[in-house]
């Protein structure tokens, strides 16, 4: 017990002189105004519900100063599909409280914990815990887009070819063909449109926010028809095609690999059990016959 209180004086410590040195710098640090209180949509279950504490946090931790983590967090937050009201500062608050509360509660909870170095490789490891949880949110969106994509261009492709210009087509596609996080992007384009961007440009900066190799290639394409005057009918139908087969590609992968993955969990856990089950009538029968 008296571990745990010493480990949990360490950590209100430690958090004292953090929100000191983060509040003397926040003033300095002005990357924006007061924390947005809205609850960002996209963000897990359990960031949604302590979302006010985070917000609380996300003041003082301004002050931090990490221009490389900084702007690299800021791309995987756009790209996990979080939403707009969370940020950066929300993301270094999360990383300190993770860091204090989760060991303070593992410690309370299992005695191998209260351990000063065991503590200390928990609390390290809870530090790092929501970036592992944005980059496994991030890759979850992208294999979404990935996978709607290919409808998405044959809604296209039919449409154009049926005599729709290609922005109305888009439009028809976002408001009720389409659902998900790339409608959450088409939707991006159609309002950079809007707002006087050209139709190359918005796709270019589509495909430089998500960085997804498909949807980087289906977007050069398109602009490289618009540059030669190309049939955008003829376009879509071809990158449809490709987007198809690739798909189909993609689906022998991975049945493939599920092959071998599936033979260490078989010899492990499935091959034991049937040997038991085959040789232990023999070996008992053997132990107490009488020879």
């Amino acid at each position: 017990m008296l571990t745990v209180m010493l480990l949990a004086g360490m950590a209100c410590a430690f958090l004292a002189v953090l929100l000191l040195v983060t509040s003397i710098g926040a003033p300095r640090a002005r990357e924006g105004s007061a924390a947005p209180s809205e609850v960002p949509e996209g963000a897990p279950a359990f960031v949604k519900v302590f979302f006010p504490v985070i917000a609380a946090f996300s003041r003082p931790a301004r002050g931090v100063k990490w221009p490389t983590y900084r702007s690299r967090a800021a791309v995987s937050i756009a790209r996990s599909g979080w939403g707009d009201g969370f940020t950066v500062n929300h993301l270094l608050a999360l990383k300190i409280l993770c860091a204090l509360v989760l060991p303070l509660l593992g410690a309370l909870l299992f005695a191998p914990l209260r351990n000063p170095a065991v503590f200390l490789m928990a609390a390290v490891g809870a530090f790092v815990l929501p970036d592992v949880m944005l980059s496994s949110s991030r890759k979850q969106r992208e294999a979404q887009i990935v996978r709607a994509l290919p409808g998405a261009v044959d809604v296209l492709s039919l449409s154009v070819e049926a005599g729709l210009e290609f922005l109305i087509a888009l439009e028809r596609l976002v408001k009720r063909g389409l659902s998900g996080p790339l409608r959450d992007e088409l939707t991006a384009v159609l309002n950079d449109i809007r707002l006087g961007t050209t139709r190359s440009e918005a796709l270019r900066a589509m495909a430089a926010r998500l960085e997804i190799p498909q949807l980087s290639s289906f977007v050069s394409t398109l602009v490289q028809a618009d540059l030669l005057g190309a049939s955008i009918g003829d376009v879509l139908k071809s990158q449809a095609s490709f987007l198809r087969t690739e798909r189909f590609q993609r689906a022998e992968k991975a049945g493939g690999q599920a092959t071998q993955k599936i033979i260490f969990p078989m010899l492990l856990f499935i091959f034991p059990a049937v040997l038991l089950v085959v040789v232990a009538p023999i070996a008992l029968k053997f132990i107490y016959s009488d020879f």
